[in-house]
């Protein structure tokens, strides 16, 4: 058993793309490996800035002796398909079997493959595992066709310490690599993956990238509380730092106080998003002047001259942040309105002003819903976005709405108001913090509504792995908006309000769907959103929600239906609900042969006077009692309710399939009896569809 080991030396790859092609390289070599028939005991891949590493260990010698068999066209087929064949194999017909196929007798090709070393097959596989390779986006360089994320540097491919010949890109393999571009940029050999490994870490270049992540997030803290400071929590902050680097260096800076005056946000985010430095704060969760800077080199003056470097350009940049607050605070944020008339929020649909003007209609009529104060709702839609018009935004837009937000408390709107600017926004994604305030919910979810049914109705809509304007995203929103607030009103009537508020005579389009068509659209993706939503949530089945989905009134709730599908997940998740399902599925099937001969549906109409048996009569009488109760708890919203009363009715399902013969001669209580399983059918129906069930 042997090891290979593969590295791509490249100029920097960035940080968000590593973990993927990370990934990739490990996929592609397993199954690369596996195709060649060549068995190993284990893949490791590595990624750092500048280069891409496959390790395989206990690599077999030798590709096994095979055989393959190629299927041709049948023997009756015309002469010109049999010999573009034979032609294209290379063979002669007498060389070929015949074999009955399904279709008739074929033509094949039975060929061995003798076996072969794995030293000569490497060239292939590796050739093949980099040709395979797919970048979100890619360069060429110089006169080289061959596209890559950034210009490959060096290729070093090993096996039992032999060189694996080959070239792509114009690099050809070797046994030589490099280690830290500044601190041992001069090359070096090597034997193994051991050897490789240790003389890496010797040229300054920390190979794992788990090993680089725990050193920065232990070396930003160790020297955050020399001084009595903490980093704040940035998991992702950590994550591409530690893709930025081969060799960390931590180093603290500090900024001028004058700066401290600004809002967090405002100091934080140049420091994060544009600079990858790590905030801090002292004991009392305020904002400290000083921050630490990752560096990928070892100074010879402790880093004094790279210190000052960063504070030199952070200083740049809070100035001008320092500036465009100032220069924003002159002007009433409702100024910023006006500037939206000449942004467009999209070609057909208008500009952000008149998204603006929609969503002041839309959240009004959703706050009157629910009886919630709709004059603060409609102010925070007036406002929503005017904070993109403003200077500091225009510099930051990831300040998107935390601006609007502190404009707005400056200028002395309701803290209602200047909360709803800021978290209109939430969730930012699937596990983001949701919105507390009634104000924000309303206006995060017509935000929401108004581009679904906007997009949906001009037919830019999602398709395949393409969503261009983040309609998931949106989707997944108002479902989140809706149960974090248990909203009980109807999402389907409030796409129809949202359609409403679009001015379409105004706003001509290629595709003009019809309301009850886009309405209908955007409701079904909405639905497929929250059958994935729930089973990652609460853990529901994917068949137990559509069990409920095909039974609920035409305009649910999602929070309805989300508890709803908990407590079909509760009753099926005992022995009850197994049971019934069981007797449903007996009932069901009886029903259906019936149906099926007598061309007639059975609607549970059952005539008691023809009721024979203490079973039949027992259930009859439990099912009487209880469709009433369950109707009128699931009207109430009481699902817990109305499944425990269907737990109730399982001990006389059992006795009645026990006991009672359904079709028998008599006709009229072989009538009645298949009346009462559809009456048993009706009955389950009020909670779920149970044929829908897998059980």
């Amino acid at each position: 058993m042997a090891e290979w080991l593969l590295e791509i030396l490249s100029e920097e790859i960035p940080a968000r793309m590593q973990p993927g092609a990370q990934l990739q390289l490990k996929t592609l070599a397993e199954t690369h490996l596996n195709n060649a028939g060549l068995g190993f005991e284990e893949i490791k891949t590595y990624v750092t800035p500048r280069r891409l590493v496959l390790v395989v260990q206990g690599l077999s010698l030798e590709i096994p002796e095979k055989s393959e068999e190629k299927k041709g066209p049948l023997v009756t087929a015309p002469q010109a398909a049999i010999e573009g064949f034979l032609k294209t194999n290379a063979i002669a017909r007498e060389q070929c079997v015949v074999r009955p196929t399904p279709k008739g007798d074929g033509l094949f090709i039975l060929k061995t493959i003798p076996a072969q070393q794995t030293y000569a097959a490497l060239p292939e596989i590796a050739l093949a595992i980099l040709k395979g390779f797919s970048w979100p986006k890619s360069m060429r360089w110089g006169a080289q066709p061959t596209p890559w994320v950034r210009p490959i540097r060096g290729l070093l491919s090993l096996f039992e310490g032999k060189i694996v010949p080959f070239t792509y890109a114009g690099v050809t393999t070797s046994n030589t690599t490099y280690g830290h571009r500044f601190l041992a940029p001069g090359p070096f050999t090597v034997k193994d993956f051991k050897e490789y490994e240790r003389e890496l870490e010797k040229h300054f270049v920390m190979l794992e990238w788990d090993d680089r992540r725990h050193f920065i997030k232990k070396n930003v803290a160790e020297l955050a509380e020399q001084s009595n400071l903490a980093p704040l929590n940035d998991d992702a902050l950590l994550d591409e730092v530690a893709g930025l680097v081969e060799w960390p260096i931590a180093l603290k800076g500090t900024m001028d106080a004058r700066f401290m005056d600004l809002p967090r946000e405002v100091i934080t985010t140049p420091m994060r998003h544009h600079q990858r430095y790590f905030p801090l704060e002292n004991t009392q969760g305020n904002l400290a002047a000083e921050f630490i800077i990752i560096s990928n080199t070892k100074a010879t003056d402790d880093g004094k001259t790279i210190v000052v470097g960063n504070e030199r350009v952070l200083r740049a940049r809070l100035a001008d942040a320092e500036f465009f607050w100032k220069q924003d605070l002159k002007m009433p944020l409702v100024h910023f309105n006006e500037a939206l008339k000449t942004r467009l929020f999209h070609q057909h649909l208008g500009s952000l002003f008149d998204k603006v003007q929609r969503l002041v209609d839309l959240s009004t009529r959703l706050a009157k819903t629910i009886g919630a104060n709709a004059s603060l709702v409609a102010r925070a839609a007036l406002l929503s976005k005017a904070d993109l018009a403003s200077q500091m935004v225009a510099e930051f837009p990831e300040l998107q709405g935390i601006m609007g937000k502190y404009y707005a408390q400056h200028q002395g709107e309701p803290a209602e108001v200047a909360q709803a600017l800021e978290e209109q926004y939430w969730p930012k994604g699937t596990d983001g913090h949701l919105p507390q305030a009634v104000p924000s919910l309303l206006l995060g979810l017509a935000d929401r509504l108004d581009t679904l049914i906007g997009f949906f109705t001009i037919g830019a809509t999602p398709t395949g792995s393409k969503d261009p304007y983040a309609l998931r995203r949106a989707a997944l929103g108002v479902i989140s908006l809706c149960l974090a607030a248990n909203f009980k009103f109807s999402i389907r009537e409030a796409l129809m309000w949202a359609y409403d508020a679009y001015p379409w005579a105004d706003l001509p389009a290629p595709i003009l769907k019809p309301k009850e068509e886009a309405v209908a659209q955007v409701w079904n993706f909405l639905l497929e959103r929250f059958k994935f939503f729930l089973k990652d949530k609460q853990g529901s089945a994917y068949d137990h929600v559509e069990a409920v989905l095909s039974v609920a009134h035409d305009n649910p709730s999602f929070a309805d239906l989300a508890l709803r599908t908990k407590a079909l997940d509760q009753l099926m998740g005992g022995e009850d609900g197994q049971n019934l399902l069981a007797a449903y599925k007996r009932a069901a099937n009886i029903l259906t042969i019936e149906e099926e001969k007598e061309k007639r549906p059975y609607t549970g109409d059952v005539r008691e006077a023809s009721l024979e048996t203490p079973e039949e009569k027992q259930l009859f009488k439990e099912l009487q009692d209880k469709a009433p109760k369950i109707e009128e708890c699931i009207a109430n919203g009481d699902f817990v309710q109305a499944v425990q009363s269907l737990a109730g009715l399982r001990p006389f399902v059992d006795q009645f399939f026990n006991k009672v013969v359904v079709n028998v001669e008599d006709a009229k209580v072989r009538e009645t009896r298949l009346q009462l399983l559809a009456l048993l059918r009706k009955t389950l129906h009020q909670v779920a569809d149970f044929s829908k069930i897998e059980g």
